[in-house]
C-alpha cells in the first residue's frame, strides 16, 4: 500500500478530485500545503479532525490558508460524517503526517479505497518546499490588506493573557459606553469565553489577525505588535503595558544593560516606540518609567490602572474565585506569586523558574497562629514559566492557580499575597490588603536580572530572605503601621487608583472614533 502511494503523483489524483468527493481528514501541515494551493480550486466537501476542541468551528477561524477559501466556511467534524460518503465516490486526503497509518486502518474498514496521504505525494511535497517563506507571505497579505477599508467602529485588542489584564476592564468598559463597536480579542483559545458580541480571533491563524488588524481604526495591547502589522496613518495604536501604575524595574529601552547581548529585542520596542500613539498611565512616575522604556515623549492618558479596577470587585471575586477551586467560604487563602529568572545557560530571551525554596507548612502555621482560622495556600507561577509546576511536589493545603486567567481576581478574591519582584505586589495595596515580600536572591537579582527603579527596602512591605523571616513578619504583621507605610508609599509616588480607570480609558477611546 505504501509503495504503491509513493509512487503516485499528485497531479493523478488532483484529476480525480473533479469527480469525486473530496474530503480532508486532519488538520496537519498536509491541508495547510492542500489549501495553500488548492483552496479555491478544488471543492472540498468536508473536513475532519479527532480533536474534539477544534470539531464544530470553521476552518477559517482555525487555520490562515483556509481564511478567505471556499474551504474558510466548512466546520470541522468527527469522523462520524463519514456515513454519509458512499466509498466508491469519495477521495479521502490525509493532512496528518503522524497518525495517518492508523487513519488509513481505521478508513479502510469502512470500505474506503481512495486514500492518499498528502505528506507521501512526492511531487505534491516537493511543489510546496518552494513556497514562500511564512514572513514573506505576511508582509504580502498585509499589502493586499491596505487595500481594505478601515472599519471605522472596530477595535482589536490583544492581552499576554487570553482574556485579562487592562484590555479585558476597558473593552468591558466599553460595551456598556458604546454598544456599537466592533470589538475583536486576539486570543490563544477560540474556547474561552468572552463577553456577548465580542469577536474572537486565534492568534496563530495570522492571515485572519492580519485582515483583523488592518481593518480597526484602533489597537489595544499590552505586548508589542507583530511586525507585520503594517500602520497607517488614520489607525490609533493605544499601548498599555501590562503593569499597573508603578513598577518595580526598568523595562525594554531602558533596560538596555539587560537585553545587551538581545540587540533584537531593542530593535523590537524602537520600532514600537515609532508607532505607538498613546501610552496609558497611572501616575508621574509611571509617565516619566514609560517614557524611558518605551523611548517616547509624546502622548500620555492619565486615566489610573484599569486592571487594578478588578481589585475593587473584590466580594464579586471572592465568590467566582472560591466556586472555581471549590473552597469553602470560612477558608482564608494567600497567594505566592514569584516572578521567572533569566536562564543563565541559554540566555536571557529564555525565561525560567528558579526552584521554590519556600516553606509551606511553616508558612501555614504561621498565618493560623497571627491570624487565626484555616489556611492554604495558592502558588501562581508567572505565565512565561507556569508549566514548571508540573514537576513539583505540593503540600495538599498547595494548590496552583497558575493557570488563571485574571491574576487581579485571584489578590482581589485571596487574603494576603506574597511576591519577589513581581509588580503584582502594587495591586493588592492599592485597596490595603497585606502583601508581604520573600526575596532569596535579592543581590543576584539586581546583578544577573534586572536593574530596579525603586530602591527594594524602601518598598512598604516586610522583607523576608527565608523562610524563618518570613514567618516572623506575618506573625509580628501590624496593620496599623502598614497602612500607614502604605499611604506615605502611594502617596509620593502619586498613585491614586479608584476603581474607574477603565471608564475613563474607555471615554477617551469613544472620543477618538
Amino acid at each position: 500500500m505504501w509503495a504503491e502511494m509513493k509512487k503516485m503523483k499528485w497531479h493523478e489524483i488532483e484529476k480525480e478530485c473533479a469527480s469525486k468527493k473530496v474530503v480532508i481528514y486532519g488538520l496537519g501541515l498536509g491541508i495547510r500545503q492542500f489549501l495553500e494551493k488548492y483552496g479555491n480550486s478544488i471543492t472540498v466537501e468536508t473536513i475532519i479532525d479527532n480533536d474534539v476542541t477544534k470539531q464544530g468551528k470553521r476552518a477559517g477561524d482555525l487555520l490562515p490558508e483556509a481564511f478567505q477559501t471556499k474551504c474558510g466556511n466548512i466546520y470541522i467534524h468527527s469522523a462520524e460524517v463519514l456515513s454519509k460518503y458512499e466509498p466508491k465516490e469519495t477521495i479521502i486526503l490525509v493532512a496528518s503526517s503522524k497518525r495517518y497509518a492508523e487513519i488509513m486502518q481505521d478508513l479502510e474498514k469502512e470500505k474506503f479505497s481512495q486514500i492518499y496521504v498528502i505528506s507521501l505525494l512526492e511531487d505534491f511535497v516537493q511543489e510546496n518546499k518552494e513556497a514562500e517563506n511564512v514572513l514573506q507571505k505576511q508582509h504580502e497579505f498585509a499589502q493586499k490588506c491596505l487595500c481594505t477599508p478601515i472599519v471605522p467602529n472596530k477595535i482589536l485588542f490583544s492581552s499576554f493573557a487570553n482574556y485579562a489584564d487592562h484590555e479585558k476592564y476597558i473593552s468591558e468598559a466599553l460595551i456598556q459606553l458604546r454598544p456599537d463597536f466592533y470589538i475583536v480579542w486576539l486570543v490563544n483559545d477560540l474556547d474561552v469565553e468572552l463577553p456577548a458580541g465580542v469577536h474572537k480571533v486565534l492568534r496563530s491563524n495570522w492571515k485572519k489577525v492580519l485582515y483583523e488588524a488592518e481593518t480597526s481604526k484602533i489597537w489595544v495591547t499590552d505586548t508589542a505588535v507583530p511586525d507585520f502589522f503594517l500602520k497607517r496613518s488614520e489607525q490609533v495604536y493605544i499601548q498599555t503595558k501590562h503593569w499597573a501604575s508603578i513598577t518595580l524595574k526598568k523595562f525594554y529601552l531602558d533596560a538596555e544593560a539587560t537585553f545587551q547581548s538581545e540587540p533584537e529585542k531593542m530593535a523590537l520596542w524602537k520600532r514600537e516606540s515609532e508607532i505607538i500613539d498613546y501610552i496609558i498611565v497611572g501616575s508621574e512616575f509611571d509617565q516619566e518609567s514609560c517614557k524611558r522604556g518605551f523611548g517616547v515623549d509624546g502622548k500620555f492618558i492619565m486615566a489610573g490602572s484599569p486592571r487594578t479596577d478588578g481589585m475593587f470587585r473584590e466580594q464579586q471575586n471572592r465568590k467566582s474565585v472560591y466556586a472555581y477551586y471549590g473552597l469553602g467560604d470560612e477558608v482564608r487563602v494567600l497567594i505566592y506569586a514569584p516572578t521567572y529568572r533569566f536562564s543563565k545557560e541559554a540566555g536571557k530571551g529564555i525565561h525560567q523558574s528558579r526552584e521554590i525554596e519556600f516553606g509551606y507548612r511553616q508558612i501555614k502555621a504561621a498565618l493560623e497562629k497571627r491570624f487565626g482560622g484555616d489556611w492554604m495556600i495558592a502558588l501562581r507561577l508567572h505565565p512565561s514559566v507556569c508549566d514548571a509546576v508540573k514537576d513539583m511536589e505540593l503540600p495538599d493545603f498547595v494548590f496552583d492557580v497558575s493557570s488563571y486567567e485574571d491574576s487581579e481576581e485571584l489578590v482581589s478574591a485571596f487574603d494576603i499575597t506574597v511576591s519577589d519582584y513581581s509588580s503584582i505586589m502594587f495591586e493588592p495595596a492599592v485597596i490595603k490588603k497585606p502583601v508581604f515580600l520573600y526575596a532569596t536572591d535579592l543581590n543576584d537579582y539586581i546583578v544577573n536580572e534586572y536593574e530596579l527603579l525603586i530602591d527594594y527596602k524602601e518598598l512598604p512591605f516586610d522583607i523576608a530572605e527565608n523562610t524563618k523571616q518570613l514567618c516572623e513578619n506575618i506573625i509580628s504583621f501590624d496593620r496599623c503601621k502598614y497602612e500607614k507605610r502604605l499611604d506615605d508609599f502611594l502617596l509620593k509616588y502619586g498613585i491614586r487608583e479608584d476603581g474607574h480607570a477603565s471608564e475613563r480609558v474607555a471615554e477617551f477611546i469613544s472620543k477618538l472614533i
